[in-house]
């Protein structure tokens, strides 16, 4: 059986295949390189943040499309506008619940920093912010004296160049926001919550808890029925 797996976000399509038994990383795409995913598929399964991509999606696999809607999957969510919540925090949540602990900080890095919490097997909603790469962008946009600078993984105690005081403070801001987050949701709740991190700048995390870039397709194929 040949399942293709996509998890489509605000940049990238990130595509996996599931054959034999086992799970490939095929890699990120952007929107206009979805041609390269042409294959002989007996299923499509994806989770998507852009609906706007739906009917061409529908166009390119036909049948074999199944992208998953929050109804399909199998978690409580607690959430006050359930309408507006996005499909992939769901199924991130449930993937951990499914394959790790029902109890966890739930960290997504991409575009937007996505931090929930999951609370014995219910999804209760968290908190969204722009992510590292956006952050850079921004800053370069507004400020003329900051350069077009890349993530890396900088930590330094004190930052003594551009680079440094730039990507190194984004880099200690956003750890800072998940390392209270958990600390402040454990007190609340009285739970030990480890941290489990995906997204496709999740590896500057990856100290924090566990780190698994591929969770989310394989939440779309235990859906599926097929894991």
């Amino acid at each position: 059986m040949r399942v293709l797996t996509l998890d489509i976000g605000n940049t990238t399509v990130d595509a996996c295949l599931w054959e034999g038994g086992r799970l490939k990383h095929l890699g990120r795409f952007s929107y206009l390189d979805l041609s390269v995913l042409e294959g002989k598929w007996e299923r499509v399964l994806v989770v998507s943040v852009r609906p706007s991509l739906h009917e061409d999606l529908t166009r390119a696999f036909g049948r074999k499309l199944w992208i998953v809607r929050r109804e399909d999957i199998p978690i409580r969510v607690e959430y006050r506008t359930p309408e507006t919540l996005g499909v992939d925090r769901v199924l991130l949540s449930y993937a951990v619940k499914e394959f790790y602990t029902d109890s966890g900080v739930v960290v997504s890095l991409g575009t937007a920093l996505v931090v929930d919490l999951l609370l014995k097997g219910v999804f209760r909603g968290g908190f969204i912010t722009a992510g590292i790469g956006l952050k850079l962008k921004a800053l370069h946009m507004a400020a003329e004296g900051i350069p077009d600078l890349k993530l890396r993984d900088l930590r330094v105690l004190l930052g003594r160049s551009t680079e440094e005081c730039v990507v190194g403070g984004i880099v200690e801001e956003v750890r800072a926001f998940v390392v209270s987050l958990k600390y402040r949701w454990e007190k609340e709740f009285g739970v030990s919550l480890p941290v489990f991190i995906t997204g496709g700048d999740g590896q500057i995390l990856k100290d924090l808890g566990t780190y698994d870039p591929l969770i989310l397709h394989r939440g779309l194929l235990r859906i599926g029925g097929y894991i």
